[in-house]
């Protein structure tokens, strides 16, 4: 089946580009509040980083495909690709390169940039802190160290095994 008669796609892809559109859109409403930047130039970058969005999730989603990165290099990936976004996104209107308003341009940029970063971090949080798997170091047979979730143990089989050694 094609990507694009797939639903499971759309969602992705619309998930992603509404992110996308938020997290440059935030930025310029930040702006707005300390300098004169127009609100048609803050909908007009979102609604161009949306799009673009669109366009760079036709050449694969992560999430769709099950593609399994390291959570670095997926964030260093999704952070490059909304600053590119939402810095192609701010030269819209512009003519001469000269138009641009680098300042706010590139200041949105990195904001967005920052604000797809802190929603990723946020996504990937546990639900419950206190139910999170404890991390620790372990050597392997290589002699190079790892990082080794350990599940908690089960208390009510501890208790009932222990229970079964009192009573046999």
């Amino acid at each position: 089946m094609s990507k694009l008669t797939d639903p499971a796609w759309w969602k992705a892809a619309v998930l992603r580009a509404v992110y996308t559109a938020i997290a440059i859109a935030v930025p310029y409403i930040a702006a707005a509040q300390f300098a004169f930047v127009p609100w048609l130039m803050a909908a007009s970058a979102a609604t161009v980083g949306a799009i673009l969005s669109f366009a760079t999730s036709l050449f694969g989603l992560p999430e769709y495909e099950g593609v399994d990165l390291p959570w670095w290099l997926a964030a260093l990936e999704r952070v490059a690709k909304t600053f590119g976004q939402s810095l192609a996104a701010g030269l819209t209107g512009a003519v001469l390169l000269s138009d641009v308003d680098w300042p706010v341009v590139l200041q949105a940029a990195l904001g967005a940039a920052f604000i797809s970063l802190l929603r990723l971090v946020l996504a990937t949080l546990p639900a419950d802190p206190t139910r999170a798997p404890k991390i620790t170091p372990e050597r392997t047979e290589d002699g190079t160290w790892a990082d080794i979730p350990k599940a908690e143990p089960d208390l009510g089989a501890l208790v009932r095994d222990h229970q079964e050694s009192m009573f046999s």
